[in-house]
């Protein structure tokens, strides 16, 4: 799972106060991957670790991406794809377009 953005507001690198700490820690407890990208925040400390930074998100097949913060340098183009993962805007601001419902099978 990767977390876009993980400072309180947009354009800060500021970690304090961000639900970011908490949705990663969540979801670390239940044994998720955890991952994040934000380019203003390179480590973070956490419960469960130290992590660093994933610079080049589109590289890696996730599960799932959540949006949480995202900053101007963000380039989010590659959640638009039809082979993007699955993706949750907690901020409704992200650029993501809304996917088509799958066709539905017509059975004779």
């Amino acid at each position: 799972m990767l977390l876009i953005g993980v400072a309180y507001k947009e354009g800060v690198a500021d970690v304090r106060e961000s639900p970011a700490l908490e949705i990663l820690a969540g979801l670390a407890a239940v044994g998720a991957d955890v991952a994040y990208c934000d380019p203003l925040v390179p480590s973070l400390r956490t419960a469960s670790g130290p992590l660093d930074h994933v610079p080049d998100p589109h590289t890696r097949a996730w599960d799932l991406v959540v949006l949480n913060t995202v900053h101007t340098v963000h380039d989010l183009a590659w959640l638009r794809a039809a082979d993007a993962p699955p993706v949750l805007d907690t901020r409704q601001r992200g650029p993501v377009a809304p996917r088509p419902a799958p066709a539905a099978e017509v059975t004779a």
